[in-house]
């Protein structure tokens, strides 16, 4: 979700909190109730309101109580809005900053992921062409056994999916890849400086890794590419070490 998107939804809360708050005075029975009321949405402790059911024998609290509950809800919805916008705010701030090595880095990755997707899924196709009939129980399930144990749980899944949920899905996971890694290097540098020691190589499975050193306000930090990964078991994938660079 975006910063603005957010923000359009912490509005459209503010404005039912608004409302619903107007609207509540229509609802007061009285001060007493109105205070265990409010003792309730502070502690989350019944014992008062189960109390005043029983001492005026009713069967249902006020319909006080009910909007009372709606509108803490809403304040509790607009609480969660208001700290994911910061975490967003944060995160489109760090992104903003991110050196252009370090972006080609990231679409680098989506492409050999992408790739990568789609001739997995090309493959478990071609293999699901020879997958033996049910009623050969035997075969059959030593075929699914083989499959998942090749490519996962959710292989068959996987066979069907859109290539551009494959891409999204890749998208995001570079997006956090990256992101995690600034987080980590201005850790250590502070607000980054210059990034031009950072240079793109490419190791032995062609997959672009990203080594070198960031120049920051506090400091420097060296960072290291290792490529890893299974036979087709686990996709290839790149683990990025950042270390700080003393002296």
């Amino acid at each position: 979700m975006t910063v603005e998107e957010i923000k359009i939804r912490i509005a459209k809360k503010e404005k039912e909190i608004a409302k619903r708050e107007k609207n509540l005075d229509k609802y007061i029975v009285d001060d007493e109730f109105t205070a265990i009321c409010d003792r309730f949405f502070q502690t989350k402790d019944r014992t008062e309101l189960d109390a005043w059911k029983k001492a005026h024998n009713a069967m249902w609290l006020p319909e006080y109580y009910s909007k009372r509950y709606e509108l803490e809800d809403a304040k509790a919805t607009l609480v969660k809005y208001q700290k994911q916008l910061e975490v967003a705010s944060s995160k489109e701030n760090t992104l903003s900053e991110i050196p252009e090595v370090i972006k080609e880095f990231q679409e680098n990755l989506i492409t050999k992921w992408d790739a990568y997707d789609e001739w997995k899924k090309s493959e478990i196709r071609a293999a699901l062409k020879n997958e033996p009939a049910y009623r050969d129980r035997d075969a059959y399930r030593q075929f699914h056994y083989d499959m998942r144990t090749k490519w996962g749980s959710n292989w068959y899944e996987f066979a069907y999916i859109k290539s551009e949920e494959i891409h999204k899905a890749n998208v995001k996971a570079a997006e956090v890849l990256v992101l995690n890694l600034v987080e980590r290097t201005v850790e250590i540098t502070g607000k980054i400086t210059d990034a031009k020691y950072l240079y793109l190589d490419r190791d032995n499975a062609g997959y672009a890794i990203i080594n070198g050193v960031v120049v920051g306000e506090k400091g420097k930090a060296r960072v290291e590419s290792i490529g890893a990964g299974g036979y087709n078991i686990q996709r290839y994938h790149i683990r990025v070490l950042v270390k700080e660079v003393r002296g």
